[in-house]
């Protein structure tokens, strides 16, 4: 019996916007070889490092301006960053608040100090504050570990005080979803722009 529920974040309760991003540290930034690190799920090079909490926002901001142009603002890089993301839909929104009516809803990312600092309002606008809308935010870069490696999976899963089994994952990657069911979570893949709620459904 599914008891409780974790999602992902970027791609299952918003949308992310990859192509806007790139172009935007590209042109504006001056950032040319942005792909050689930014991904839709699993980044590489130091955007990897500051996923997995071993590099701060103002370590990344360094390393990031050594790509970008001259003087370029950590104010520039934020809103290159800024348009990777959309925001929580209303119908979004509105499943949230009804699901936790029955189930303990948990946030398990691979997520940064970065995006969250614009996360963090782009939720609240929502309203959706992370605070008040999940028991648990199970980031990445707070627990020092990335999906999908199994040992996120059985850390996120003993601090919930769930069994695995009573715990139901839902990921738009693959390997996250391989790794939640690995783990012994019900794992479900979802693909975006379609209906989550009937996805959920499905699987309870």
């Amino acid at each position: 019996m599914i008891k409780a529920i974790f999602f992902d974040m970027g791609g299952v309760l918003m949308d992310l916007h990859l192509d806007p991003c790139v172009k935007a540290y590209r042109e504006i930034a001056g950032f040319k070889d942005i792909s050689d690190f930014i991904d839709p799920w699993h980044q590489r090079g130091f955007m990897k490092d500051l996923e997995r909490g071993e590099l701060d926002f103002d370590g990344y901001m360094d390393e990031c301006k050594r790509h970008c142009s001259p003087g370029t603002k950590t104010e520039t890089i934020l809103y290159c960053h800024r348009q990777f993301f959309g925001a929580p839909s209303p119908d979004t929104v509105k499943l949230i608040r009804e699901l936790s009516a029955q189930y303990e809803l948990s946030v398990l990312s691979n997520n940064n100090p970065v995006s969250m600092s614009i996360l963090f309002p782009i939720f609240q606008g929502a309203g959706m504050p992370f605070e008040t809308s999940f028991k648990h935010l199970f980031f990445s870069y707070e627990m020092h570990m990335l999906k999908p490696d199994a040992e996120i999976f059985r850390t996120a899963i003993s601090q919930s005080g769930f069994k695995a089994g009573e715990i139901l994952f839902i990921d738009d990657s693959p390997s996250n979803v391989q790794g939640g069911s690995e783990a012994g979570m019900k794992s479900v893949l979802y693909t975006p722009g379609t209906s989550l709620k009937q996805l959920i459904e499905a699987n309870l």
